[in-house]
């Protein structure tokens, strides 16, 4: 791409490199300039700026952007719109996502012009959480590089997802002589905690002492009750591979795959197998709700990761646990895994009128031959919401049928030319009893997905004082907006062309403020936005 400061009268069809900031508002860099930016310019005594001119090789960035991101994700993942050369893949399940960290190296030296960030291997990811980001760097790519990319992509796979399973286990307990029972009754309930979030079971549970008779005897007997693995938490750790119980396991035929481990605590967590039953025997710090190393195996084992001790062995960066927030650095699983929150739900704003798109209804606009409403249903249908309310107003036959097939309740707002606050009314008036929460949602906003929605929902917490969550960028507020039962009748109260905005100052001590990104602030709004959205060479 080449690129020239030009009088604003020369740019007509240039691509805009820098943001230009207007009397009133601005326009955004990387947009291609037409009549109406030129004469807004012109009216803020704009007399130059920086423009660039494509060359014949060179693919825009959202065009190659959103083809990079399709080429990494197979079909256990999302692909987001595409906004200023940025492309999101989320996951659609919950479990450990594998990445392949030499080929996401090799992928980034492919061209200065791209850079694909991910998570770290084995991280727990639930369903709509952000995996991998595509951006283009600069406005363009050249289209040799881009090849070189695809090509590259076609061979090489660089993330997975490995769903999380649901399983059967056996624990035992060990007790040494003059041992306090109520230890082992705390380790019980952090242990069923732990189970329980991955929607497994424990099938059978021992308390015997810490002999290797007693141990082997149980084991087998353990073996033979049809479970997926057998857990056991001893009176005093393992402290060598020739101990009690990974002798046991040799006697018995199975294999030892990990004993010890880089990560504190958790350091002596042994992992193995006989026959196909699993076995971890846990480090002695595993009794606490404390991130632990033993966490990981849990981990693992769901996802059905077969751990070895060179796996084990490159744990060591990051592996200082103590003093690290548990919140963050152990992402716990959702005690329903694929289903949805049973008392949340998205009310849907449809009624507009779209006067700025002319004669056209928005909402009806096709992004990606998909159109506006079609895909935020379809992404905030796989979100944790339970309850989907459409309002409908204007072209509202058109709306319904468009969204033939999907789980959601229509709900025809008669007074919608009187504003938005008519529209919210009939929203909130017509949910569900059960429902204690919320979204407001404004379907002109394509990039809000299930990351955007189910951040929106982790944060609801009324026992904290959570009790209407914002989604905000760069420290300003935007949409969607979550809010508690409590404050459903003062939304409906609200008068004239108004949302639920209007309420927010009088409850900022009531409220939390999500981070998330330019999602949450990008709609579409006249045509100029949508030809952002939907640009195919650009």
């Amino acid at each position: 791409m080449k690129i020239f400061e030009k009088d604003i009268q020369e740019t007509f069809g240039c691509l805009l490199m820098h943001s230009v900031f207007l009397k009133d508002g601005r326009i955004r860099k990387g947009k291609i300039i037409d009549k109406n930016d030129i004469a807004t310019m012109e009216r803020s005594d704009i007399e130059k700026v920086q423009v660039g001119e494509l060359e014949d090789d060179d693919i825009g960035e959202n065009a190659a952007s959103g083809l990079i991101a399709k080429a990494i994700a197979t079909n256990q993942f999302s692909v987001s719109p595409t906004l200023s050369g940025k492309t999101n893949i989320t996951s659609i399940a919950d479990g450990l996502i594998e990445i392949d960290e030499g080929n996401v190296t090799k992928l980034n030296n492919l061209s200065p012009n791209i850079a694909v960030s991910t998570l770290n291997n084995h991280d727990v990811v639930y369903r709509g959480d952000h995996t991998v980001s595509v951006k283009i760097i600069s406005f363009v790519i050249s289209s040799s590089d881009l090849d070189k990319i695809l090509n590259f992509l076609k061979k090489n796979k660089i993330i997975k997802l490995k769903k999380f399973k649901s399983m059967r286990f056996g624990v035992i307990y060990t007790i040494a002589k003059n041992e306090k029972l109520s230890l082992i009754e705390k380790t019980k309930k952090s242990i069923m905690s732990r189970i329980s979030n991955y929607n497994s079971t424990i099938m059978d549970e021992r308390v015997l002492p810490h002999d290797s008779a007693s141990i082997k005897n149980n084991v087998v007997e353990l073996l033979e009750n049809n479970i997926n693995c057998i857990l056991l938490f001893l009176s005093t750790s393992i402290t060598d591979v020739n101990d009690i119980v990974p002798t046991v396991i040799h006697d018995l035929g199975g294999k030892i795959n990990s004993f010890g481990m880089p990560v504190d605590p958790g350091n002596l967590t042994l992992s193995g197998k006989i026959n196909d039953v699993d076995i971890i025997v846990a480090a002695g710090s595993a009794r606490s709700d404390s991130l632990n190393g033993f966490d990981w195996h849990l981990n693992c084992l769901h996802a059905n990761i077969e751990v070895s001790q060179v796996m084990v062995n490159s744990l060591g960066v990051g592996g200082l646990l103590k003093d690290i927030d548990f919140a963050v650095k152990r992402k716990r699983v959702s005690k329903t895994i694929d289903t949805k929150k049973s008392n949340i739900a998205a009310v849907v704003l449809c009624a507009g009128e779209s006067k700025r798109m002319g004669n056209r209804n928005k909402l009806l606009l096709k992004v990606a031959g998909k159109s506006l409403i079609k895909n935020y249903i379809d992404n905030i249908s796989k979100s944790n919401v339970s309850e989907i309310v459409i309002v409908t107003g204007y072209q509202s036959i058109e709306i319904e049928r468009e969204l033939e097939g999907y789980d959601v309740k229509f709900i025809h707002n008669e007074k919608y030319r009187e504003g938005m606050s008519t529209s919210l009314n009939t929203g909130i008036n017509s949910l569900s009893k059960n429902i204690n929460a919320a979204i407001i949602c404004l379907p002109d906003m394509p990039m809000i997905g299930i990351y955007e929605i189910n951040k929106l929902i982790e944060y609801y917490n009324p026992k904290i004082g959570n009790e209407i969550c914002i989604a905000t960028y760069n420290d300003q507020r935007g949409n969607p907006v979550l809010w508690d039962r409590k404050y459903f009748k003062k939304l409906m109260q609200i008068k004239g062309d108004k949302g639920g905005r209007y309420l927010l100052p009088k409850f900022l001590e009531q409220s939390v403020e999500v981070v998330l990104g330019e999602a949450v602030a990008f709609d579409v709004d006249n045509e100029s936005s949508y030809k952002i959205i939907n640009t195919k060479e650009m």
